[in-house]
């Protein structure tokens, strides 16, 4: 105990002795000063990101003394996406802690698996209700099966892999300000505002294109011939973060909220309504309504969240130092009709239930030189359960129907519903300051 109360002394006077820099939050690149007229910050980065998730499939059964019967839990999808991107980006200062930055990702992978799962210990199909991802029983427009239609939602049995990347993502330009600098008045705080915009310089990513009329199975289900994944929106983001060093840590707090609006190249379920509408996978309306209703097409969200932390600076001289970052936060996502783990499944924009994520993670920063700095970072978070089903606008009038409606998935009793997320990202980081 005594030998492990003299290093953390030792660590907490070496960083009151040391000279205070910004946490690596409330970083900022700068320019036009005396003694440094101009910097630029390189960085190349590769992130890693893991999705595992459990979805489920409502199915009514009768129940003696229930008028209706009773709603559960018919199936049960394991569910896993995993992607891998090198992210090169660049942060020049243009002028007193002020500075302009971007970046692009090259996306080497994007795969989504899924697969039947157990579900309360027993087989995955048909244990609370008669109708299963195969036979659902009814086809899109809520009428009993018949043949030639092709009533099944899609294909799940064997294990089923959809593959995208091998293409450059969306390009992400921003500014930012650091209204403060602890490193150039030690009596305050750091603190930075910044805005970025994400363009929509990616390919987009049409989930029906090309889909098999047979078992409406996706084309790019061949490792080989990878999808693109373009989204072709517009994301606004809004951050301000704050930090302050106290001996040898350095808290801090981060809020952003982020605006999302579409392009002239946002998909929406109606660009491809002869393609869907023929394979009974859009109701018999929706070549009508489609044209009549302004509300269609995507709804995007809007995304809010706030970040808790501190780092924790283990060694530091003016040559190099090592700090270790501990956070944990939170973002919460709107209601919206856009992608989601169920359009790789069945080829459509859907509407989303808002929800909650909230995680940790761990960083260390190992600055090796002036120059070089090396960055390490996991987190691990989790999101709360919603529906990734439920479109409203089902009615007996064709005029009134929803175009995106599907007795099969939206109404109650036979929606989809993801659970158990566990989201799992690692990200290493090589950065050159000039």
């Amino acid at each position: 105990m005594r030998r492990l109360h003299g290093v953390l002394t030792a660590i907490a006077l070496a960083g009151l002795a040391a000279p205070a820099g910004a946490a690596d939050i409330t970083h900022v690149a700068t320019g036009g000063e005396h003694n440094n007229p101009f910097e630029v910050d390189l960085s190349f980065r590769w992130d890693r990101f893991q999705e595992r998730a459990t979805i489920t499939h409502e199915a009514g059964a009768a129940s003696a003394g229930i008028p209706g019967g009773v709603v559960g839990e018919a199936e049960r999808l394991d569910y896993q996406r995993t992607s891998n991107a090198i992210v090169p980006r660049i942060a020049v200062g243009v002028w007193h802690d002020l500075e302009i930055h971007a970046e692009m990702p090259y996306v080497l992978g994007d795969e989504t698996s899924w697969w039947y799962g157990t579900l309360y210990g027993n087989s995955s199909q048909g244990t609370s209700g008669s109708w299963t991802i195969a036979d659902p029983g009814i086809d899109v427009n809520g009428q009993p099966c018949t043949p030639p239609s092709n009533c099944a939602l899609f294909p799940v049995d064997p294990k089923q892999t959809l593959y995208k990347g091998g293409r450059v993502g969306d390009l992400t330009v921003g500014i930012t300000w650091g209204i403060f600098n602890h490193r150039k008045d030690d009596t305050g705080p750091s603190w930075i505002v910044g805005l970025d915009a994400t363009l929509p310089t990616a390919q987009l990513y049409d989930p029906a294109k090309d889909r098999s009329l047979v078992d409406w199975s996706s084309p790019y289900q061949t490792a080989g011939k990878p999808g693109p994944f373009g989204e072709k929106i517009w994301k606004w983001d809004l951050y301000t973060a704050v930090s302050r060093r106290i001996g040898a840590v350095e808290p801090y707090f981060k809020a952003h909220a982020q605006a999302q609006f579409a392009s002239s190249g946002t998909y929406s379920n109606c660009d491809n309504v002869t393609q869907l509408v023929g394979a009974d996978q859009m109701n018999a309306q929706a070549p009508v309504t489609c044209g009549t209703s302004g509300s269609a097409g995507a709804q995007l969200p809007w995304i809010v969240g706030a970040t808790f932390g501190t780092e924790v600076i283990a060694f530091e001289d003016p040559a190099d130092s090592l700090a270790i970052d501990l956070r944990v936060y939170a973002d919460y996502r709107t209601k919206s009709r856009f992608y989601n783990e169920l359009t790789d499944m069945n080829g459509k924009i859907n509407e989303t239930e808002g929800y909650a994520e909230g995680g940790g993670l761990l960083g260390l920063y190992l600055k090796a030189s002036r120059h070089v700095t090396l960055k390490a970072t996991a987190s691990l978070a989790t999101r709360s359960p919603h529906w990734l089903t439920g479109e409203t606008g089902g009615s007996p009038d064709p005029a009134q129907t929803n175009p995106n409606f599907d007795w099969r998935t939206d109404a109650p009793g036979r929606r989809f519903r993801i659970s158990e997320v566990s989201v799992f990202a690692l990200s290493f980081v090589g950065l050159l300051q000039f």
